[in-house]
């Protein structure tokens, strides 16, 4: 691999296990090279980009961050437990063996990836000038590589609780470590400014970030609490919110006078003058919907500050991810389990379409009113994680059966042949197609196949004109993909085509050779037509 060179043996994978207590954003990583009183932020630094990294190595921008590459395609020996932004570019990750994956402009220096430790590295930070990093273990043994010098650790001493974090001087000659119960440890020109090591936490300490000047320290409790130290400002906190999942880090913003909090399901929040630029949350995938993803959902390990830039390449084969109800479902899944040349990503889901989760009467059951699940109402941030993780070369956007049918819509139950119904479901398909779109990938928007379960077949086929309008509108990144002219080729329900038993019993899904057989061959065709890399390079 050019743009992640990984340093260690590739075998098994690890996503899950992580301890919250290891797992921390590297604070003040990423920040440009500080004078004292603080430095206004180059022309190419924001304080509204960010890139959010998880334990499978997925990172996800936004704000105009840059993306460079990420471990996805990669089968790791050992989880992502932490990531740092290069001040000159580019950005490393580091898994819990030391092993430093590199993309765009952060030089490799050396791992620990090939050592035998005796504790599991939990995060690193790099030198102001980008041209070295630490690694530190738990038990707060540090690992120099390139101009990062070594000025003490904690290997030798026995620690009430375990080393969490690190943050570098502005001179790049000291660092602090944070324990997760506050306890600070200085080393170099690093001052102490005060800690909570001797205070009772509601939650433990799992990450800091120091200030640009390096006379103060915030620490970030895993409730979002916010403890401030030296010249460190106090701009707010989450420890009074309910939050979905905890804290797992902080990072400061470029210029110093604000921070963001990530959680380890990517929920963001903003103080001071961090912007901000949106979350990469998945409201579809566990707990919600747990037994149907193909790709393990890894949980957020940290976020790091990144300068915006032109986005680069990612290694391997094409990307191809699946979005949509069930039939995108198993059609992803199917497609898998042929061996695709490409990579896919499945974050389809059953039952919801883009028709934000309103109940309906179906053809199939008119006596009875159906409710989806409240989630597919998210439908949208859905497709927002899966882009914003994924970085795909082709999107496969299947919809069409939940459109399709007697739905509530301002008051009542009206279908496509309500002009105003079928103009609220083209506005959504735009959406749901820009979003898609929104990492520049190509997107295949699928026509709707007939369904054998009462569904009117005019209905299908206003749609369809749906679909049409929308890949005209978007024509320079949207492609149709014709399922319903590959399943109906008679221009009704077909059960069988050419001798191939297509659709199942229900008259609604997709057998699997109606998949591997009949819409996979212009699948792929298209994919390859359509899927050229997006990422094209490290300028």
């Amino acid at each position: 691999m050019d743009g992640a060179r990984q340093r260690r043996g590739r075998t098994g994978a690890l996503f899950a296990g992580l301890l919250l207590c290891a797992t921390f954003a590297v604070a003040g990583t990423g920040l440009a090279p500080a004078t004292a009183g603080g430095a206004a932020p180059t022309s190419l630094e924001t304080n509204s980009a960010y890139g959010i990294v998880d334990a499978a190595g997925g990172i996800m921008t936004f704000g105009g961050a840059g993306y460079w590459g990420d471990t996805l395609a990669l089968h790791l020996a050992r989880s992502i437990v932490g990531a740092a932004a290069n001040p000159t570019g580019g950005y490393w990750m580091v898994a819990s063996d030391g092993g430093i994956f590199d993309f765009g402009g952060a030089p490799f220096f050396g791992s620990t990836g090939a050592l035998h430790l005796n504790q599991p590295i939990v995060g690193m930070a790099p030198t102001p000038d980008g041209q070295g990093y630490w690694l530190v273990a738990s038990d707060g043994g540090i690992f120099t590589f390139g101009d990062a010098p070594f000025k003490g650790s904690t290997g030798a001493l026995v620690l009430n609780q375990p080393i969490v974090g690190m943050a570098s001087t502005p001179s790049g000659q000291g660092y602090w470590l944070v324990a997760s119960d506050g306890g600070i440890f200085t080393f170099g020109d690093a001052g102490y400014h005060g800690s909570t090591g001797a205070i009772h936490l509601n939650k433990p300490i799992v990450g800091m970030a120091a200030t640009q000047s390096g006379q103060g320290y915030w620490m970030v409790a895993s409730d979002g609490g916010i403890f401030t130290f030296g010249d460190a400002p106090f701009d707010g906190s989450a420890g009074g919110s309910p939050l979905n999942s905890p804290i797992v880090g902080m990072s400061a913003t470029p210029d110093g006078n604000g921070y963001w909090l990530v959680g380890a399901d990517a929920g963001i929040f903003t103080f001071g003058d961090a912007g901000y630029s949106g979350s990469a949350e998945s409201p579809l995938h566990p707990p919600l919907f747990p037994s149907q993803f193909s790709v393990p959902i890894a949980p957020v390990v940290a976020i790091i500050p990144d300068a915006p830039g032109p986005s680069a390449t990612h290694q391997g084969p094409t990307r191809v991810s699946f979005a949509g109800d069930s039939l995108a479902l198993y059609d992803a899944q199917y497609t898998l389990a042929t061996t695709p040349t490409y990579f896919i990503d499945n974050g389809a889901a059953a039952g919801c379409g883009v028709t934000n989760g309103a109940p309906l009467i179906s053809w199939s059951n008119p006596a009875l009113v159906f409710v989806d699940p409240p989630a597919c109402s998210l439908w949208a941030q859905q497709y927002q994680w899966l882009t914003s993780r994924f970085h795909p070369d082709v999107s496969v956007l299947e919809v069409g059966y939940w459109e399709c049918q007697d739905r509530l819509y301002n008051g009542a139950y009206v279908t496509l042949a309500n002009p105003n119904y079928a103009s609220f479901i083209e506005n959504n398909l735009l959406q749901a197609v820009s979003i898609l779109h929104s990492e520049g990938g190509a997107v295949l928007l699928a026509t709707s196949p007939d369904f054998n379960d009462g569904t009117p077949s005019s209905l299908v086929g206003d749609f369809n004109q749906i679909v049409q309008n929308v890949a005209q509108v978007d024509s320079s990144f949207v492609t149709v993909l014709p399922i319903f002219s590959i399943l109906d080729p008679n221009g009704t329900f077909s059960q069988v085509v050419n001798g191939i038993l297509a659709r199942t019993t229900d008259g609604v899904h997709l057998t699997t050779d109606g998949v591997i057989r009949l819409i996979d061959p212009s699948l792929n065709q298209l994919i390859s037509s359509v899927g050229q890399p997006i990422y094209s390079g490290n300028a």
